[in-house]
């Protein structure tokens, strides 16, 4: 009898634990960017970006999209605009942290890896935390 009664307890919670693993699930694909507005929202964010993303299609694959303001970020960076720097920084980190895998995988491998080696200490210190983190873990597979 016991043994049926902690069982039932387990089970409730198993199943509450699991309902809110959902609702998380559902939160952040209701919260996740679409993949085909990624160019026009830089291009909103970014005036200096609104023309090339206008010339990007909404199928234009995320990678395209993110190399082209991987591009405009690099030369901000080489021609010491910090705040413009600072503003693609901040719009990179919302994206990683809003975007689905896709974009996500991009951010890493196209955005990061074409800024890291340009990054000096003071251009570091602007990144958003989470992209601190790939950019260490990034720096670290290379060194392997």
């Amino acid at each position: 009898m016991i043994v049926n009664c902690l069982e039932d307890i387990f089970n409730f919670f198993l199943i509450l634990a699991f309902g809110w693993y959902a609702l998380i699930c559902i939160k952040h694909l209701i919260h996740m960017l679409p993949d085909s507005k990624i160019s026009q929202l830089i291009g909103l964010q970014i005036p200096g970006l609104s023309f090339p993303m206008e010339q990007l299609t909404a199928k234009e694959k995320v990678s395209k999209v993110i190399h082209t303001f991987a591009d405009y970020t690099g030369n901000m960076i080489r021609h010491e605009q910090l705040q413009e720097v600072k503003r693609c920084f901040t719009i990179a980190g919302v994206l990683y942290r809003n975007g689905s895998n896709v974009l996500r995988n991009a951010i890493e491998s196209v955005f990061m890896y074409a800024l890291s080696p340009i990054l000096c200490t003071q251009h570091r210190d602007m990144l958003p935390s989470s992209l601190r983190i790939v950019r260490i873990q990034h720096l670290q597979t290379i060194a392997l």
